[in-house]
C-alpha cells in the first residue's frame, strides 16, 4: 500500500481479514511509524495484536493505537475529525469493518438512502485524509452472497468499489489454508496464504 491509498480486504468471517489488519500495524510499527485502528465490532481483540507482535510488542507497542466505534454515528465523527482523532505520526490507518456498523443501521428503503449517502460520504473523507495527510488506509469488510453464484462480494459493494484503490478477496479453503484473490485492479491474480499465530504468510512460509 502507498500514501493515498485505500486497500480493501473482504471475506467471511474467520478468513483472516483481523489477522491480517493487525499484521499490518505491527509491520509499520516495526518500522518505526504510527499505526491506527478505529474497531466497529464489539470490544478490540487486543490478545491477537499481542500475539501477533511477539516479543517485538514492547519496542512496537507505543505506536499501535485503537479507537473503537460503537455505533454508525459515531464511526462516521471519528473519520469526519481524522486529523484530531488519529495520533500524530500515524502513517496506517485500519477501520475493521468499514460496514459492520452500516449493516446494523440499515432499516427501511427511505432510510437505507441516508445511510448509503454517509457510508459515500464517508470513504470519500477517508480518501481525502489519506491524500492530506499522506496516510495509507487499510479497511475490512463483512461479505454476503451473490445471487445465483457461490463467491461473495462486499457489503455495499457498489460504493467500496468506487472509492477504493485496491480490493482483495480472502476465502477459507481448508484448515489455516486461504487464497487470496486481487479483484481490483485487474486482471484478477491470487495466491495461497496460510493463518498463523504470528499472522498470514505465504504457503511457502514467506511472511506477507
Amino acid at each position: 500500500m502507498s500514501a493515498g491509498e485505500i486497500a480493501l480486504f473482504f471475506g467471511e468471517r474467520g478468513s483472516g481479514k483481523t489477522t491480517l489488519a493487525f499484521q499490518s500495524m505491527v509491520s509499520a510499527a516495526r518500522r518505526g511509524v504510527g499505526a491506527t485502528m478505529i474497531y466497529t465490532e464489539g470490544r478490540a481483540p487486543v490478545e491477537r495484536l499481542t500475539e501477533i507482535a511477539g516479543a517485538s510488542w514492547n519496542s512496537v507497542g507505543d505506536l499501535c493505537y485503537i479507537l473503537e466505534a460503537k455505533t454508525f454515528e459515531e464511526q462516521d465523527s471519528i473519520i469526519e475529525s481524522l486529523q484530531s482523532k488519529i495520533p500524530p505520526g500515524t502513517a496506517l490507518l485500519v477501520i475493521d469493518s468499514i460496514n459492520s456498523l452500516y449493516r446494523e443501521r440499515l432499516g427501511e428503503h427511505d432510510e437505507n438512502i441516508s445511510v448509503n449517502k454517509s457510508l459515500s460520504r464517508q470513504l470519500a473523507l477517508l480518501k481525502s485524509a489519506a491524500k492530506g495527510m499522506g496516510i495509507a488506509a487499510l479497511i475490512t469488510s463483512e461479505v454476503r452472497a451473490q445471487l445465483d453464484s457461490t463467491a461473495v462480494q462486499p457489503v455495499a459493494y457498489r460504493i467500496l468499489g468506487y472509492w477504493v484503490d485496491r480490493a482483495v478477496r480472502l476465502d477459507k479453503l481448508h484448515g489455516d489454508v486461504r487464497r487470496a484473490t486481487v479483484t481490483k485492479p485487474t486482471p484478477e491474480r491470487e495466491t495461497l496464504i496460510k493463518v498463523t499465530q504470528l499472522g498470514l504468510e505465504e504457503a511457502g512460509g514467506n511472511p506477507l
